[in-house]
């Protein structure tokens, strides 16, 4: 990938080819992530998980969503990252949620240590990542040229129903999530289908803009654990959560 300084040298008459050149991903990496997601989607999907502490119900998969810039079309090339959302049967309400959360994150990583599918796809690195919300981590690879991808899994209340409305939000939801008090974040997954088709449908312009956003975020304020960055004098508010500078997943941000 080009260095930083390139993209500061280029241009703006030339951006659109240093995005198409350095940062739009290949469609043979498309697919190939694709293909881990499908898997990865057949393992949410199949599973019907049983009674567990703290959940006195059968969890029934309802929808599983990508979302973040995979989702969206702004990835750029080398983020081998893909965050999903599952909504679940046993959220009826974000009290609920919150009340389940941590129970269902147990389950979920549970199944996944069992799936032979995933095994095969050399599953490592399962855990429970502490956030806004909590969530399910874990690398698999690709079949092809074993590529690892990390997968993040959010399961979340499905508060907007079957479908995404492409009207207003019923105000009884924004009611619902106002009386639920979660700390700031914690609800915002199941939002996540409304801020991808907010990018999803834009123009290809608007999206390479994203993508050069999101690169320039990455090389000046998200160098790795290895480095600093003299740029990064304080944390960027929409890529680090709350006072301690941690990262947060992708369906908390546009990008």
């Amino acid at each position: 990938m080009a260095l930083a300084q390139e993209l500061y040298d280029t241009a703006a008459s030339r951006l659109d080819s240093f995005v198409a050149q350095w940062l739009q991903p290949t469609r043979k990496w498309k697919e190939e992530v694709l293909e881990v997601v499908r898997t990865v989607e057949q393992f949410l999907r199949q599973e019907f998980f049983c009674w567990e502490q703290g959940l006195d119900q059968e969890v029934r998969v309802l929808k599983v969503v990508k979302v973040g810039s995979f989702a969206n079309g702004t990835v750029i090339r080398g983020t081998a990252h893909v965050e999903l959302v599952v909504f679940l049967s046993c959220f009826r309400s974000f009290q609920e949620e919150a009340k389940h959360h941590q129970a269902v994150l147990r389950l979920l990583r549970k199944k996944a240590c069992c799936c032979q599918d995933l095994l095969a796809l050399g599953l490592s690195d399962l855990s429970v990542a502490q956030g806004v919300p909590d969530t399910l981590i874990f690398t698999i690879e690709t079949r092809e040229t074993a590529e690892p991808i990390d997968v993040t899994i959010v399961p979340a209340y499905r508060a907007l129903g079957p479908s995404v409305p492409n009207s207003e939000i019923p105000p009884e939801v924004y009611v619902s999530l106002i009386k639920a008090c979660g700390y700031p974040g914690n609800f915002s997954p199941s939002f996540s289908e409304l801020q991808r088709n907010f990018v999803k449908h834009r123009p290809t312009k608007l999206k390479s803009l994203l993508r050069l956003v999101n690169y320039w975020y990455l090389q000046a304020h998200h160098p790795g654990p290895s480095r600093s960055h003299t740029q990064c004098g304080r944390r960027v508010q929409m890529g680090h959560n709350g006072s301690e500078g941690l990262p947060v997943p992708e369906t908390e941000l546009l990008l």
